[in-house]
């Protein structure tokens, strides 16, 4: 069986954004996982999306992509998108995809918190996150 990411497609061609193609260049990551290849161009369209597959096909990039293109400039400390996860160390590796994936110069940031400890621990210092929240600075 071919796959899209066989025979050539690429993120441009799904229509990531060029600052986005390069970071995930610069990552060595130059085609996309067949999960992303069948969602990206419907979640960057605001179709919903449902994508099922194992573990390390790439379905974060599927959908984190397309968020970082759709999210809005947020004013500071107002998100504007928001990620949840059954586990911490799933909103580890979801945090830190999102700040691979995106260049500085987007102003994007992605703050995360936890569940299960006082408000004024998350202020002093941040334990491993069980959501992401991914926004653009204003």
């Amino acid at each position: 069986m071919t796959t899209d990411t066989e025979i050539g497609i690429t993120f441009a061609d799904l229509g990531v954004a060029p600052q986005l193609v390069e970071a995930l260049e610069s990552q060595g990551i130059r085609s996309p996982f067949p999960v992303q290849a069948l969602t990206i161009e419907d979640a960057l369209a605001g179709r919903d999306v449902c994508g099922k597959a194992k573990t390390g096909s790439g379905k974060t990039l599927a959908f984190g992509l397309p968020m970082l293109m759709r999210t809005p400039r947020a004013a500071p400390g107002a998100p504007t998108s928001l990620v949840l996860v059954p586990t911490r160390e799933l909103a580890v590796q979801v945090a830190e995809c999102s700040k691979r994936s995106r260049r500085p110069s987007t102003g994007a940031s992605s703050p995360s918190m936890a569940g299960r400890t006082s408000i004024a621990s998350r202020a002093s210092s941040p334990p491993a996150p069980t959501s992401s929240l991914p926004r653009r600075a204003g």
